[in-house]
C-alpha cells in the first residue's frame, strides 16, 4: 500500500510546478527536491519493511511502519491546519493515513 499510495497520490504533479519555478529561491527549492527523493526512499523501505514484517511474521516491524505513517500523518494534518488547507485535500495526509490504518489492521490480524 505504501508503493501504491506514492505512486497515485503522491505524483510529480504536486512538486513539479515548484520545481520548475526558477523565480523561487534555490535553497527552500531545493530542499523540497531533497524531500521529493527522501519521500520516494521512504516508501520503498517502508514497503521493503512491511514486507519483510508480513513474511517474516515480525510484528513488531509492520507496527513501527504503521506508527511511523500516522506520526507522519498527524504531521500533514498539522502542516495543513498551519497553511489553512483542508487536511483532507493535502495529499500526503490520506497517503500516509491510508498507510497507517492498513499496517495497524494487518498488525492487528
Amino acid at each position: 500500500m505504501a508503493l501504491i499510495t506514492h505512486m497515485t497520490i503522491g505524483t510529480a504533479q504536486n512538486a513539479s510546478p515548484i520545481l520548475k519555478d526558477m523565480t523561487l529561491p534555490e535553497d527552500p527549492r531545493n530542499t523540497l527536491m531533497f524531500s521529493w527523493k527522501a519521500n520516494s526512499v521512504l516508501m520503498l523501505f517502508m514497503t521493503i519493511a512491511f514486507g519483510s514484517g508480513f513474511f517474516l511474521e515480525a510484528g513488531l516491524l509492520v507496527l513501527y511502519n504503521a506508527l511511523l505513517a500516522g506520526g507522519l500523518s498527524a504531521a500533514a494534518v498539522f502542516t495543513a491546519i498551519q497553511v489553512g488547507a483542508n487536511p483532507l485535500k493535502f495529499p500526503p495526509m490520506p497517503l500516509f493515513t491510508c498507510i497507517a490504518v492498513l499496517g495497524i489492521c494487518s498488525y492487528v490480524l
